[in-house]
């Protein structure tokens, strides 16, 4: 009859000294090789010297906090985005085209805008207009406050606008041409129509239908 044989036990300590020895070969490994190569940290200075740091590319620069105030980057409404389509149509220079059509904005608002001319004798040099803010309504008395952005002559403008203060800003147009000229304006941002026939849409310009 043949003996079994018993596998050999290993002693507790034994034991301790193969958990530690896989612990520090682990350690070692993750700090010799997989911090400098992965997450640019190279303590033992190991990774410098093998090349390793390369590895992992250009280290992440913590990025400045946005500025607030009048110059925020970023800027909250508590109004909704709206969007608009205007259509503005001038007779010849020698009938009066003419035409001044602004929006309603507050201190910070912001405007998005883009406008272009068509028509018969739609020529860059024959078109002026001149791109301005007001500081309307004003106390009974008061002068108003008024700031240009831009005075040229051309048949399309794309830009945007913060509000330096309250008022209207918009546009004035002029057709110095022989011909009937139409003025296609998209609007988009933080702005409130100026009613038919008030200060700064004299006009009475309504908008186009959304479709």
């Amino acid at each position: 009859m043949t003996e079994e044989r018993k596998a050999p036990s290993l002693k507790g300590t034994r034991l301790l000294a193969i958990a530690a020895a896989a612990f520090l070969g682990a350690s070692a490994i993750f700090v010799l090789f997989i911090l400098p190569a992965e997450f640019h940290r190279d303590p033992t200075g190991f990774g410098r010297l093998t090349g390793l740091d390369r590895l992992a590319g250009p280290e992440v620069v913590t990025v400045a906090a946005a500025p607030a105030g009048p110059n925020a980057t970023a800027r909250y409404y508590e109004t909704a985005l709206r969007s608009d389509s205007i259509e503005i149509m001038l007779p010849p220079g020698d009938d009066k085209g003419e035409l001044e059509y602004k929006v309603k904005m507050r201190p910070g608002d912001t405007l998005t805008y883009s406008w272009n001319v068509t028509g018969d004798e739609a020529h860059p040099e024959w078109f002026y207009y001149d791109f301005h803010g007001e500081s309307r309504p004003n106390p009974p008395d008061a002068k108003a406050t008024v700031m240009e952005y831009k005075q040229s002559t051309g048949l399309t403008s794309s830009g945007a606008l913060v509000a330096p203060f309250e008022g209207v800003h918009g546009w004035y147009f002029q057709n110095q041409s022989d011909k009937p000229l139409v003025v296609h304006l998209r609007l988009s941002g933080f702005y409130e129509l100026v009613p038919p026939g008030e200060y700064g849409n004299e006009g009475k310009i309504e908008p186009q239908p959304r479709s």
